[in-house]
């Protein structure tokens, strides 16, 4: 069971990602984000002394939350072993993308802050490198999904010729096809 310390925590992070998704990164502020939570500045202090905690807090919540959903896909795959942990990746990046691209505004946050948060999440995303290419598949197709799946991402984090719903659909549904 959670403590309460962690469920405020929780949802100061979650009201601090919903901010952000109705805003953007540049309206951040502390008081921005205890409103949003319904909390006081204070209360807010109390878990986050200050905007760099709170953005290293929010890197690391989104990068957790993604490979805890990373994981929970490769646990349905248990029917097909070869491939399941790119489409576990390639299903998880998916969802996040058609709801807000969460992990855009975790990439966003950790580039923002110190070189040791930026390794943090380099190591947490190295797992899910290291799962791909021991997919019992061909580990530079493995990688190949990988980079596709970065390039979906960064092409919507920064505008650059992002594809439509329905041309992203395509692209998922061919890198599916990859893992097999």
């Amino acid at each position: 069971m959670e403590s309460k310390a962690s469920i405020k925590r929780q949802h100061i992070l979650k009201s601090a990602t919903d901010f952000i998704l109705q805003n953007d990164f540049n309206s951040l502020t502390l008081d921005a984000v205890a409103k949003q939570a319904g909390i006081s500045k204070g209360g807010l202090l109390y878990h986050f002394p200050s905007k760099e905690t709170l953005m290293i807090g929010l890197a690391q919540y989104i990068f957790g939350k993604f490979n805890m959903q990373f994981n929970e896909y490769a646990k349905q795959e248990d029917s097909i072993e070869k491939g399941k942990w790119c489409r576990a990746l390639i299903e998880v990046s998916k969802w996040d993308l058609e709801h807000n691209a969460e992990l855009n505004i975790g990439i966003i946050a950790a580039s923002m802050l110190n070189p040791d948060l930026s390794e943090s999440i380099s190591q947490n995303y190295q797992y899910v490198q290291d799962k791909v290419e021991q997919d019992h598949i061909n580990p530079v197709t493995a990688t190949i999904i990988r980079l596709a799946i970065d390039g979906l991402y960064y092409s919507e984090l920064f505008n650059i010729a992002p594809l439509d719903d329905n041309s992203r659909e395509k692209v998922i549904q061919q890198l599916i096809v990859m893992t097999k």
